[in-house]
């Protein structure tokens, strides 16, 4: 009783239910606003990590790596042409090693565009559908052009492979069996598919913008005083 006497004399009121749910309305909106900044920042970041690797069971091994030894590519690797990484202790002599380098992959860089575009748009197009479409649409070309890529470079990767081969293939085997995806290139596609459905359902919900009020027209004349013409004329006539 005390306590409760405390506070109605102190004049607090404890919050409505409409306060609090404006509140958590407000709270969703704004963890929303940057969920596609933070998910695309991400999806950038996985280009750092592995995408593609050629298998240690590769026969012969494969380009500086010796039998045994694992040739692993990230996304930026493959959009930059740089050299993979190869297990430290199964590197070959250098006068027995083969290039495992790829040439640069358009794909790739495409979408290292397409992610730093979404981005943008995520951050600076200040209307909500606006915002949402076209963050979608660089998300869901990064989508598509993330898996062609992925293929691209594994149809390289098997076409070097077979040209680098000093042993047999293995019975019932093909390049394609020992060159597997990896968890990079899964963790970037599953952002992006992510980014792409949350902005398309959001530009989908988003209310459309009030159509602009129309222009007003030119207002019209002054009309004439009623009756008081006529008046005058009356009385000047009967004068």
């Amino acid at each position: 009783m005390r306590a409760r006497s405390l506070d109605v004399r102190a004049g607090a009121t404890p919050p409505t239910l409409t306060a609090v749910a404006f509140d958590l309305r407000r709270s969703t909106r704004t963890t929303a606003r940057w969920a596609s900044p933070a998910a695309l920042i991400l999806a950038g970041f996985c280009l750092l990590l592995p995408f593609l690797a050629v298998s240690c069971d590769a026969p012969g091994g494969y380009g500086r790596a010796a039998p045994g030894g694992t040739t692993t590519y990230t996304g930026w690797d493959l959009a930059v042409g740089g050299a993979p990484e190869v297990t430290p202790d199964h590197l070959r002599p250098a006068a027995q090693a083969q290039d495992d380098t790829l040439p640069p992959q358009p794909l790739a860089i495409a979408v290292l565009v397409l992610v730093v575009a979404g981005l943008a748009a995520a951050l600076a197009i200040g209307g909500v559908r606006a915002r949402r479409a076209a963050t979608a649409l660089a998300a869901a070309i990064g989508v598509v052009f993330l898996v062609a890529n992925q293929a691209t470079a594994r149809a390289l990767l098997e076409s070097r492979l077979r040209e680098q081969l000093t042993a047999p293939m293995p019975s019932g085997k093909t390049a394609a069996d020992f060159i597997a995806d990896q968890g990079g290139f899964a963790l970037c596609l599953l952002l992006l598919t992510l980014v792409a459905i949350f902005n398309a359902v959001g530009w989908l919900r988003a209310p459309a913008a009030p159509a602009p009020a129309p222009a007003a027209g030119p207002s019209p004349p002054p009309s004439p005083p009623s009756g008081g013409g006529d008046a005058a004329v009356s009385g000047k006539l009967h004068e």
